[in-house]
């Protein structure tokens, strides 16, 4: 199983790509009251909290993601943006 911290940086890089090549952003991580709050370059904030085994995740570019285990496996479900 991938470490919370480097799933939040490879979620973080996908979601940050757009149409370029895929270019990874450093971003910094915290974590208050059970939600993580991650900031990056450019103004990039997203945050993600647990509820009962489900992760649920949005940042500020309208992007949202949730993430679970079944079966000793674990599930992610990204929805992009919608296009304007």
């Amino acid at each position: 199983m991938i470490e919370r911290a480097a799933w939040l940086s490879l979620v973080v890089a996908a979601l940050v790509q757009g149409a370029d090549p895929l270019v990874a952003d450093t971003v910094t991580c915290s974590t208050w009251q059970q939600i993580t709050t991650c900031a990056g370059p450019g103004g990039y904030v997203s945050h993600e909290t647990t509820w009962n085994g489900l992760k649920t995740g949005d940042d500020n570019r309208g992007d949202k993601w949730t993430r679970s285990e079944w079966q000793g496996r674990e599930i992610i479900t990204v929805t992009p943006r919608r296009e304007r």
